[in-house]
C-alpha cells in the first residue's frame, strides 16, 4: 500500500497548501492506476470528465477517502450547496476540528447543504462528510482552498489580556486556518482507512519549532541598534536585520560587522507602491548602498508589511530569494506567492505581526506584553508553527524582548536567522521520497534525502513520531508519542471581530504616516 495522495489538478492553491503540508502527492493522469492500493486518498480539484468520474466511483466503493469542495461533490455525487457570506470559521466545540485554530475568510462561499462541520459567524455549518460503499468522503465548502491566493488585507485585533488588544494591518484571509483544516482533513481520511498519514516535518531535524528575531530598523539611531544588538547577542539570538537605508548611510557599514546575524533590504525609502517600475528602484537605491559596505542581501521585508504583485516581479527582477510580508500572511509555514499566471520564485516566510511597539501602543505594561508572548508561544508550539517575532530598534521593550530570549534559549527552541531557514525550507522541498505500508511495516526510502529532514506518522490526533530517511518501522510494536488533544485556549474569534475606536484610529494613524514619509 502506497501512502500516498492522489489529486486530479494541481491548481495554484492546492500547490501552495500541500507543498506547506509536505505529503506524499502526484497530480493523476489517464495512465496512472487510481486503486485504493496506489492511494490513500485522492483530492477532487477539477471539473471531472465521464471517465475520471467512473474511476472515482470505483476508487469509493472499493473503500478509498475522497477530499473535494462543493462544485467537485455535485458533479460526483449530486450534492447540493448553497452560497453565504462567510465572516470567519469557528472552530470551536467542534467534532473534528476543535484543536485548530479559527479564522477570519471574508467572503462569498458555497456551503454543502448537508454539512454538520465547523461553523461560521450565524451558525451555518461548512464541512460535510459522508459515506459511498465502503469509501468516506470530506467536502469543504467552495472557494476555501482558493482563498489562499487572496492578497487582500484589514486592520486585525490579536487576543490579548491587555487594556486594549493589538492591532495591525494583515491578509485579511486566515490562511493558516485554510491549511489546518486541508491538513485534518487528509489526517482523518486516511484514519479512517486505518492508515497512518505521513508528511515531511516542517521544522529541521524533526523540532517542534524554531525562533527567529527579524528586525526592521527604520529610522532607528545607530545607538538604538547598537542596544538592541547586545541584547541579541547576549542570548545568542541570530537576528535577521531588515535596514531602511536612507537614514543611516553614515554607519550603514556597521550592520556589516555584525558577526553571525544576517542582513536584509527593509527599502531606501519606507515607502510602497503599486507600480513595479518604483518598488525596483527603491530596491536598487537600497541594495547599492549596502552591497557598497560589504553586504549582499538576500532577503527583504516591506515597508508596512504590505505586498502586491509588483512588489514581487522587483524582488524577482532584484534577485532577493525571500521575503517577509505579514498583509500576505501571518503565523503560518513559507510558501510560494500566485502571481496571477505562475508561482513566485520568491519565498515568503511569513512572521507574528505584533511588536512590543504595537502592544505600548494598546497600552500594554511590561508584564501584559510577557504574558502575551507566552500565549503566543504557547500557541505556536501545540500547532508546530514557527516562532517568528518582529519589532523596531527605535522603541522596543527591551526588558520584554530580554524574557523573551531567555525563555526561548530555557525551552531549547533553535534560534536561526530567517535566510537559514528558507534554505532547509528549499532543501525540504527537493526531498524526493517514497513511502509503503506492508503488513504493518512501514517503509520509507529516498536516494537525494538530507538527514536534516524528517517524516512525521500520525495514526490519530494524538498519536505520532517523528522519523528519518531509509526507515522500516513495524507500527504495532512501536513506541507511539501520546500527546493529549490540542484545545484551543484562545478567546472567541467574534471578540476579535468586533471593531472598536482604538482600531479606527490606529488606521487613521496609519494612513497619515504613509502618505506623509
Amino acid at each position: 500500500m502506497r501512502l500516498s495522495v492522489g489529486i486530479t489538478h494541481l491548481s495554484p492553491a492546492w500547490k501552495i497548501l500541500l507543498e506547506q503540508i509536505a505529503p506524499l502527492c502526484e497530480e493523476l493522469t489517464s495512465a496512472t492506476d487510481w486503486s485504493t492500493e496506489n492511494y490513500g486518498c485522492i483530492i477532487v480539484s477539477s471539473t471531472i470528465s465521464g471517465a475520471a468520474k467512473e474511476k472515482l466511483m470505483h476508487f469509493l466503493i472499493d473503500g478509498g477517502s475522497l477530499l473535494l469542495e462543493t462544485e467537485g461533490a455535485e458533479q460526483m455525487l449530486g450534492t447540493k450547496s448553497k452560497p453565504a457570506f462567510v465572516d470567519y470559521i469557528d472552530t470551536t466545540d467542534d467534532p473534528l476540528f476543535s484543536s485548530l485554530a479559527s479564522g477570519f475568510i471574508g467572503q462569498k462561499m458555497n456551503l454543502p447543504s448537508k454539512a454538520t462541520q465547523l461553523k461560521e459567524r450565524h451558525g451555518r455549518h461548512l464541512i460535510e462528510e459522508t459515506a459511498v460503499g465502503k469509501g468516506k468522503v470530506i467536502i469543504l465548502p467552495g472557494g476555501l482552498i482558493n482563498s489562499v491566493l487572496s492578497w487582500g488585507r484589514v486592520r486585525r485585533n490579536f487576543p490579548s489580556h491587555g487594556p486594549w488588544m493589538p492591532s495591525e494591518r494583515v491578509a485579511k484571509v486566515s490562511k493558516r486556518t485554510v491549511r489546518d483544516i486541508v491538513h485534518r482533513s487528509l489526517q482523518e481520511l486516511f484514519w479512517r482507512r486505518d492508515l497512518p498519514f505521513v508528511s515531511l516535518s516542517p521544522f529541521p531535524n524533526g523540532e517542534n519549532s524554531v525562533f527567529n528575531f527579524r528586525v526592521d530598523t527604520d529610522f532607528a539611531s545607530q545607538e538604538a541598534v547598537e542596544t538592541l544588538y547586545k541584547l541579541c547577542n547576549k542570548h545568542d539570538v541570530p537576528a535577521t536585520w531588515f535596514v531602511e537605508t536612507g537614514s543611516c548611510q553614515e554607519w550603514v557599514d556597521r550592520y556589516g560587522k555584525m558577526e553571525g546575524h544576517e542582513i536584509g533590504l527593509h527599502c531606501f525609502k519606507h515607502r510602497i507602491s503599486n507600480d513595479y517600475t518604483k518598488n525596483e528602484l527603491d530596491m536598487r537605491k537600497g541594495t547599492s548602498i549596502l552591497r557598497k559596505n560589504g553586504i549582499t542581501p538576500r532577503g527583504y521585508a516591506a515597508p508596512f508589511g504590505e505586498w502586491n504583485r509588483a512588489l514581487a516581479k522587483a524582488l524577482e527582477h532584484r534577485g532577493f530569494e525571500y521575503s517577509s510580508e505579514f498583509a500576505l500572511n501571518y503565523d503560518d509555514l513559507p510558501f510560494y506567492p500566485f502571481l496571477g499566471e505562475r508561482s513566485s520564485f520568491v519565498l515568503q516566510v511569513p512572521v507574528h505581526p505584533i511588536s512590543t511597539s504595537t502592544l505600548r501602543n494598546a497600552r500594554h505594561s511590561t508584564e501584559e506584553m510577557k504574558d502575551y508572548f507566552e500565549t503566543n508561544m504557547e500557541d505556536h508550539l501545540a500547532n508546530r508553527l514557527p516562532l517568528f517575532i518582529y519589532d523596531h530598534p527605535a522603541n522596543p521593550d527591551h526588558e520584554a524582548l530580554d524574557w523573551l530570549f531567555q525563555t526561548v534559549k530555557e525551552r531549547k527552541i533553535s534560534a536561526l536567522t530567517m535566510g537559514q531557514y528558507a534554505d532547509w525550507w528549499k532543501v525540504r522541498a527537493g526531498t524526493h521520497w517514497s513511502a509503503q505500508l506492508k503488513g504493518g511495516l512501514l517503509q520509507l526510502s529516498s536516494s537525494d534525502w538530507d538527514d536534516s529532514v524528517k517524516v512525521e506518522v500520525s495514526q490519530s490526533s494524538n498519536r505520532n513520531m517523528m522519523v528519518g530517511k531509509n526507515t522500516d518501522l513495524k507500527l504495532t510494536e512501536t513506541a507511539w508519542l501520546t500527546t493529549q488533544p490540542k484545545t484551543n485556549r484562545q478567546p472567541h474569534i467574534s471578540v476579535l471581530h468586533r471593531l472598536n475606536r482604538k482600531m479606527i484610529f490606529n488606521d487613521i494613524l496609519h494612513t497619515y504616516w504613509k502618505y506623509k514619509l
